[in-house]
């Protein structure tokens, strides 16, 4: 499975301009360019990881409720 890149190229400056004379859009050919270096590391949550768990938070308390 491939790598979604969520954090801009640091070529990137803004939408169909790239400092690497490429068409630069961030969601669409940046994805796939080569010269792709991020600006940051930053650490990316996994958000659906993080959605499960609070369903399943939510459903352990509501089984909770309706057993007292």
């Amino acid at each position: 499975m491939s790598k979604y890149r969520e954090t801009p190229c640091k070529y990137y400056q803004s939408y169909g301009a790239c400092t690497k004379g490429r068409a630069a859009e961030h969601k669409g050919y940046c994805q796939h360019c080569d010269k792709y270096y991020p600006r940051a590391r930053v650490r990316h949550l996994n958000k659906k990881k993080q959605y499960n768990e609070k369903q399943r938070k939510n459903d352990a308390a509501r089984a909770r409720k309706e057993y007292v």
